[in-house]
């Protein structure tokens, strides 16, 4: 029997078409201030101001793994609001999959913090929201995030201070009063927090004086589950200034640390640096910085994390002196933030008229794709994309993201399912601004994936002809517990599927046997071994019943899998491998 390989899914909402992006929100005023955050079943939700009924109202919307709205066009109205301009909010969602926001509220009369919290289904569980704030003091730019137990932390600018309070699932506060952090002289600002199991990884702009032209400094906190403070401040860049405006965010690294990204004024010049969960600095004091070249100047990093590999990327534009022409350079660091290419990064675009700007980077094991936009002429922006590999160059374009010649701004990016990256922005190619969004294929392709999981390393030819090809059918979800592995290309031998925590070198591969071992971490086999019939083979992977117990499949976890077979008609060891397949599994 010949196996078919995976077969496409439905026709999804996701454009092929770069210039033809798909539209979130597209109603009368702007939409602007896009945020986006994963779902664990490969899709996102995706949050925006809505400007056209009197006020910049907060709206949401939910999209599956292929594009497809699960509301009505426009998204749900979270918050009806009078405000004429926007600030900073947050998006965020939390242990069982519901969306969580924060953000300025002026609907009871003066400007207090709230939160939201809205069910899968659309339902808003907090009803109008939740008040954090009943105060005459300036406060804004809310942040918000999920924890491991089901809960929410939520922080914000509160005058020269930032505040915190946790919520339960129901919105009720934590803690009496909130946690509130003042520095002995000038303002913690909130610039950025996210989750680490069930405490909060908070990182603060500190205005070092009373004046706006102060020095600003970048420093971090860990907040615990009762509201002290676990470690902090840490300096993560206390060196010049931070450029006025600028409140960097950060990655978190899955493990209770964060990698953060900034660049300062003097000179301009892009940093990276790797705090660990303790909050030691895994990098030098104050950063690594991309680039040694002191001829140019670097601006708006953007920075991504390869866990599996304990490496960071960092991407940036790259500018003359005079910040008259523009480029686009990157640099990769090791665990201890040693520049692993060249000294002044790797020049991806050389220096040109058109601006580079909104560049936007995530990493995966096997390299990191890479989007921005380049502006010839003022409103005339294109987006491009392109994949990187671990040596910094091209290995995947460049391509068109989106090429309709319009105003761009505020690109959001989140990996989604299949591997794809999905992103959102403002778009004003109507004359007036839209919400508009691209998913991205690892491949480089646009549109819808075209099929189960994400290929990675390779194989050669075995004594068959052909190389042998790992493919997946069924679908992801765990509940459904029918993905079915499958590899073709294969002599007609005994062999076994296997799949680990990781994937080898990066996602290369290391030689074993006649051909690379792919898969890496803790490994796991899928017994009983298979018989290759038609050059093809294939098998259930059974997730209730996993070979141990570590090797539990669950909702958003990712594994790795692969093809070992006997093959002595090739000579050599006698056995062989297929290539590899990366599944993040949905509920």
């Amino acid at each position: 029997m010949v196996l078919a390989l995976a077969s496409p899914q439905g026709q999804g909402q996701w454009s092929s078409d770069p210039a033809l992006n798909l539209s979130l929100a597209d109603s009368a005023g702007d939409q602007v201030q896009a945020k986006l955050v994963a779902r664990a079943d490969g899709g996102a939700y995706v949050s925006w101001f809505d400007g056209g009924a009197g006020g910049y109202d907060l709206r949401l919307q939910r999209i599956d793994v292929d594009g497809f709205e699960a509301w009505p066009h426009g998204g749900l109205l979270v918050a009806d609001r009078g405000f004429s301009s926007t600030q900073d909010y947050g998006l965020s969602i939390d242990a069982s999959g519901a969306a969580l926001l924060s953000f300025r509220d002026d609907r009871a009369g003066g400007v207090q913090i709230s939160a939201s919290r809205v069910s899968p289904a659309g339902t808003l569980l907090w009803g109008t929201g939740v008040q954090l704030t009943n105060t005459s003091s300036f406060v804004g730019a809310p942040k918000i995030t999920g924890t491991d137990d089901g809960q929410c932390v939520v922080a914000w600018t509160q005058d020269s201070s930032t505040a915190i309070q946790r919520l339960a699932s129901d919105g009720t506060p934590q803690w009496s009063v909130a946690t509130v952090l003042t520095p002995v002289s000038g303002a913690y600002l909130a610039s950025d927090l996210h989750g680490a199991s069930n405490s909060a990884l908070l990182s603060v702009v500190h205005q070092t004086g009373s004046q706006f032209w102060a020095p600003k400094h970048l420093k971090a906190f860990k907040l615990d589950s009762g509201g002290g403070i676990q470690w902090g401040p840490v300096a993560v860049f206390d060196g010049d200034s931070l450029q006025f405006g600028s409140f960097p965010t950060f990655v978190p690294d899955g493990v209770g640390g964060g990698l953060f990204a900034w660049y300062g004024t003097g000179p301009l010049e892009c940093y990276a640096q790797h705090i660990r969960a303790d909050g030691s600095e895994a990098f030098p004091h104050n950063g690594v910085s991309g680039s040694t070249d002191t001829a140019r100047v670097r601006v708006d990093p953007s920075i991504s994390y390869d866990a599996d590999n304990d490496r960071t990327y960092l991407f940036w534009t790259e500018q003359n002196a005079a910040q008259t022409t523009f480029g686009l350079r990157g640099q990769l660091f090791d665990a201890s933030g040693n520049r692993q290419w060249a000294a002044a990064g790797s020049e991806l675009l050389p220096l040109a008229a058109a601006e580079v700007r909104s560049v936007r980077a995530s990493a995966d094991s096997a390299g990191v794709m890479v989007v921005w936009t380049q502006i010839p002429a003022w409103g005339q922006d294109r987006m491009y994309g392109a994949r990187v590999d671990g040596a910094g160059a091209f290995s995947v374009g460049p391509f068109d993201v989106s090429s309709t010649p319009s105003g761009k701004s505020r690109l959001q990016a989140t990996r989604g399912g299949h591997g794809q990256l999905m992103l959102a922005w403002s778009d004003d190619r109507t004359g007036a601004d839209d919400i508009l969004a691209q998913a991205i294929q690892a491949d480089g392709s646009l549109g819808q994936a075209t099929g189960i999981g994400q290929e990675f390393c390779s194989s050669t030819p075995n004594s068959s002809g052909q190389a042998a090809v790992m493919a997946a059918s069924g679908s992801t979800g765990v509940a459904a517990d029918d993905l079915v592995l499958e590899v073709s290309g294969i002599p007609n031998q005994m062999g076994i599927f296997f799949y680990g925590t990781a994937r080898q070198n990066g996602g290369a591969g290391v030689p074993f046997g006649n051909g690379l071992l792919c898969v890496g971490g803790q490994i796991f086999r899928l017994l009983p071994p298979y018989l290759g019939s038609s050059q093809a083979a294939s098998r259930a992977l059974d997730i209730a019943h996993p070979p141990q117990a570590s090797g539990q499949v669950t909702a958003g976890s990712t594994w790795h899998f692969q093809a070992w077979y006997r093959d002595p008609l090739a000579g050599g060891a006698s056995f062989d491998l297929s290539d590899g397949l990366t599944v993040v599994f949905t509920p």
